[in-house]
């Protein structure tokens, strides 16, 4: 018992010394780190650094109460910079003088995920960021890849979680429409306009491509039209309305939109099919090959070149 209890005193009075020395010989650096909610981090590196002093960098890793130490510090103004995995790092000079010195208190700013910068925190309390961010990838995935269905579930199931994202009712309406289930396009499009009115002439164009799509030419005419004057105007609204002109017999204002169409997209066969349409109607057979060979030309692969094709062997 006695032999165990002087082994102890002897590393006792090893510590100390080895301790009381350090002292003597620089500094004595000691603190906290927490993070925005107060609580206490363990794993964050601490380190200082000073150029010149003996030796120039230290580093400590504070333990599961947050706390770190360091020892042998010379006296100066030194650089001091703490990192911890999903917080900004948190940099700050501290001046260091011989013996101890005064513990030092560091917070850390957790990095927040884009969602809760766009959103706000509040509006994602209790969900995973992280997490959503993946289930919006996945639905835009099926999206691109006219996965329709699944895009449906999926965006149906993010508007649930992330109400005030209103243009993901737009999504599901276009995904909707292109599965001929045109009602349910229309409301998902108005819902869109509800909880966002900044999106009401954006859904207005998308009705009316969805009453085009229906075949309510009349009701679909005057917001196309409104959509297709703008410098914005995408290539299906000119296209449609060429469609809605084409119907009601006006060849040359159906002409005029189909070749605003294909101006705006010259690799897209639909306009110029159209085109050698409106000219074979016209009984311009030399227009109108020229046309049906400029389809094959630039989309061959498509439905308008097989029938372009056919049409040119036929014609005399």
């Amino acid at each position: 018992m006695r032999k165990h209890f002087f082994s102890f005193l002897v590393i006792m009075i090893a510590n100390f010394v080895l301790a009381s020395t350090a002292l003597a010989q620089g500094g004595l650096f000691t603190g906290w780190v927490r993070d925005d909610t107060d609580d206490l981090r363990e794993g964050a590196v601490v380190t200082m650094e000073l150029e010149g002093a003996r030796p120039p960098r230290v580093e400590a890793t504070t333990d599961e109460d947050g706390r770190f130490t360091m020892l042998g510090l010379n006296s100066g103004a030194w650089s001091l910079r703490v990192e911890l995995e999903g917080y900004h790092p948190h940099v700050n000079m501290v001046a260091i003088r011989q013996g101890a010195n005064s513990p030092f208190n560091i917070t850390l700013d957790r990095i927040k995920h884009p969602l809760e910068l766009a959103l706000g925190e509040a509006a994602l309390e209790g969900l995973d960021p992280a997490a959503l961010e993946a289930e919006l990838k996945a639905a835009d995935e099926a999206y691109n890849t006219e996965q329709w269905d699944v895009a449906i579930t999926s965006y149906q199931s993010l508007v649930i979680k992330l109400p005030m994202i209103t243009a993901l009712h737009m999504q599901i309406g276009t995904a909707l429409r292109r599965l001929a289930r045109y009602d349910e396009a229309i409301a998902s499009f108005q819902r869109a306009a509800e909880g966002d009115s900044d999106l009401a002439a954006e859904v207005d164009t998308e009705v009316a491509r969805t009453r085009m799509a229906m075949g309510d030419f009349e009701a679909a005419s005057a917001a196309l039209a409104s959509a297709a004057s703008g410098e914005d105007a995408s290539r299906e609204d000119l296209y449609n309305l060429g469609e809605l002109e084409f119907a009601k017999g006006d060849m040359g204002a159906a002409a005029g939109f189909y070749e605003k169409a294909a101006a705006s997209d010259p690799a897209w066969g639909k306009p110029p099919f159209k085109l050698a349409l409106v000219a074979l109607n016209r009984g311009d057979m030399e227009t109108a090959k020229k046309f049906f060979a400029q389809v094959i030309e630039v989309e061959p692969d498509s439905a308008e070149a097989a029938t372009a094709k056919a049409t040119l062997e036929s014609l005399p």
